[in-house]
């Protein structure tokens, strides 16, 4: 349910930014605690006859390709076009645009429409005039921990009952789901002989 709602609030009311948009670091404790997340969430929402849950194994590559391969741990940086997207995780685009969109209704990204100011010439009184117009560009990808806020800052959890119940977030839902995954394993090792992973651990320290 509050992905859901975290899912509707971003599409209402989607930023537009100039430049590379928010770029929140995520070291690797919380880039395992993101992954955990949405293992434990698509565990919890599976229906009867569902293998993996509303997080099909191709959004999850997705969400892997996003956090290994482009998402730069110490800027925070992570702003790839679909194609990109699509050639890492090896899956069609419109497969990434679906991802993406169920990644956000569950609770675990958000992203922000990035726009970038472009020289056009339009026709005026006296021949044409050169204007500035904004343009649409890749999108600024955002992830949520349960640790930190949506600037990246660490954030306390309320301990006593009463506070807990009168605050509730989507980051407190994030950490319970998160503790739910343990056995699991919250900590991701790609593995150099897989295809994917592999090309993952190259585009990784190509970006460093």
């Amino acid at each position: 349910m509050t992905g859901k709602l975290v899912g509707r609030l971003g599409r209402s009311k989607r930023e537009k930014v100039f430049g590379e948009g928010r770029a929140i670091p995520l070291d690797r404790n919380a880039k395992a605690r993101i992954w955990a997340y949405a293992l434990a969430r698509t565990a919890k929402l599976r229906r009867p006859g569902q293998h993996r849950g509303p997080l099909t194994r191709a959004t999850l590559d997705v969400l892997r390709t996003l956090l290994w391969g482009f998402h730069n741990w110490s800027t925070g940086r992570c702003f790839p076009s679909y194609e990109r997207i699509a050639d890492s995780a090896r899956v069609h685009r419109a497969t990434v645009a679906r991802a993406i969109a169920a990644l956000e209704r569950e609770g675990v990204l958000t992203w922000e429409n990035r726009l970038v100011r472009q020289r056009v010439a339009i026709e005026g009184l006296f021949g044409p005039q050169w204007v500035m117009v904004p343009r649409r560009t890749s999108n600024a990808y955002s992830f949520y921990d349960y640790r930190r806020d949506a600037f990246g800052q660490p954030v306390d959890v309320p301990s006593s009952p009463k506070s807990q119940k009168s605050t509730k977030t989507i980051s407190q839902e994030n950490q319970k789901l998160a503790h739910e995954q343990t056995e699991c394993g919250a900590i991701v090792t790609l593995d150099p002989d897989n295809p994917l992973e592999a090309a993952l651990l190259r585009l990784g320290q190509a970006m460093r």
